[in-house]
Formats: C-alpha cells, structure tokens, sequence
C-alpha cells in the first residue's frame, strides 16, 4: 500500500490501490502457475527423453554382448573342431598303420584262441 493511502485519502482511493494489488498478485500468480506447468510439461518430455535414450542404449549393450558371446563361441567351436579334426587324423594314421595287424591278431584269435 502507497503512503499516501495513509495520509487520509478517501476509502475508495485506499480499496482501489487493494484492488489493483490484487490483481497484480493474481497475474503474477497465474504466470507462475503457467511457468510451473510448462516446467513441468518440459521435465515430463526430459524423462521420456531419458528413458527412451536409456532403453536404446541397453539394447545397444545387450546386442553388443550378445555379439560378443557369439564371436567367443565360434571361437572356441572352432578350436573344439580343430582338435578333434587334429585327433581323428592321428587315429586315422594308426588305423592305417596297424589295421592289418590287428585283423590278422584277431582272425589268430579266432582260429586258435588262447
């Protein structure tokens, strides 16, 4: 309230000055209430930003691991292969070497066992 207000002027001086304060709070009030709903509206739109780029960047990592996990099996299938490849050409080269051997000791042993 103006000093003035003070000083003795009329009543209606005085309800006008409370009436134009009023509506000077009411306008600030209502640009806060709209500034308060549009950083709301922002922080809303922030989140489903933050959870949108959080989802992509799980999926990201979850298909990069997978691809990871995929490189290392083939990986290790393929050493698997390779040593078992390794060891049925070495039983290969023995059947080759001592399967002639080995039917006459059984036919022998057929013929006259022991």
């Amino acid at each position: 309230m103006k000093l003035s207000c003070l000083k003795g002027e009329n009543n209606m001086d005085m309800i006008a000055e409370i009436l134009q304060t009023d509506k000077a709070v009411a306008g600030k009030l209502e640009k806060a209430d709209m500034e308060s709903g549009e950083l709301l509206e922002r922080t809303v739109k922030e989140v489903q930003e933050l959870k949108e780029n959080a989802l992509k960047e799980a999926e990201a990592y979850k298909t990069q691991k997978a691809k990871e996990v995929t490189e290392r099996i083939n990986t290790e299938s393929e050493k698997i292969t390779s040593a078992q490849n390794e060891k049925t050409t070495v039983l290969d080269k023995i059947f080759e070497e001592k399967h002639t051997q080995w039917e006459n000791e059984i036919f022998d042993n057929i013929i006259s066992p022991k």
